[in-house]
């Protein structure tokens, strides 16, 4: 059985659980693939306009196990970059990606243990919405944030495989890392396949550009 994050205090026990159906993975696979053109065609542009500093964002996806891991620093306190991340008008702002499916209602953000999360986002190049919910795990205030993560009409939120986001300061800068298990391999290979990873640095890179723009204005 896979762990979830390295560290006895990230460690949420899964129960076992079937691989999902074919249906399922089809569904994510054909989502992110309906987006990646115009995303391609946005990221073009960016590198033909003036490039900010570049953060420190990685992507990494463990051959030992069916795992996807971000981690990126922030150059603020935890306790603004936690505030961005989990405040519904801060939320509304960053999370998805503007170029293809941003946010456009936080229905729901019960920052609790067993509290429910649901973004409605509008799919661009359709102008349908995209309902993306699910279930707050654990909640360690400044600390971490567990959550399953589902597609309303596509793919049912799962808590045995949820996100888990850990947040630590260290010389007032914070550093983040984001740890979603899959079910199994077929399932992260054909998500890493859509090419999903751009989607998760725009939105990365939009949370960075409001914790910077809410820092200057605190300084």
């Amino acid at each position: 059985m896979a762990r979830p994050i390295e560290g006895a205090g990230n460690v949420i026990p899964f129960r076992r659980k079937p691989a999902p159906k074919p249906d399922w993975i089809a569904a994510y696979v054909r989502f992110w693939t309906e987006s990646l053109d115009q995303l391609t065609v946005y990221l073009d542009k960016l590198q033909t306009e003036e490039k900010p500093q570049m953060s420190d964002i990685k992507f990494d996806y463990p051959k030992d196990e069916p795992s996807m891991i971000c981690t990126r620093s922030f150059d603020a306190p935890v306790s603004l970059v936690w505030k961005v991340f989990t405040t519904p008008e801060h939320v509304a702002r960053w999370w998805g990606p503007q170029s293809f499916a941003p946010v456009r209602k936080v229905d729901k953000l019960e920052l609790r243990t067993g509290g429910k999360w649901r973004y409605v986002c509008e799919h661009l190049s359709t102008k349908g919405e995209i309902v993306f919910y699910g279930t707050y795990v654990d909640v360690v205030p400044e600390k971490k944030l567990a959550n399953s993560f589902g597609v309303e009409g596509q793919f049912p939120a799962d808590e045995a495989f949820p996100e888990v986001h850990t947040f630590e300061e260290r010389d007032g800068r914070t550093y983040y890392k984001s740890y979603s298990l899959l079910p199994n391999f077929e399932a992260r290979d054909a998500v890493i396949a859509t090419g999903m990873e751009k989607g998760g640095r725009e939105s990365m890179e939009q949370l960075g550009q409001l914790v910077d723009e809410l820092a200057r204005e605190l300084a």
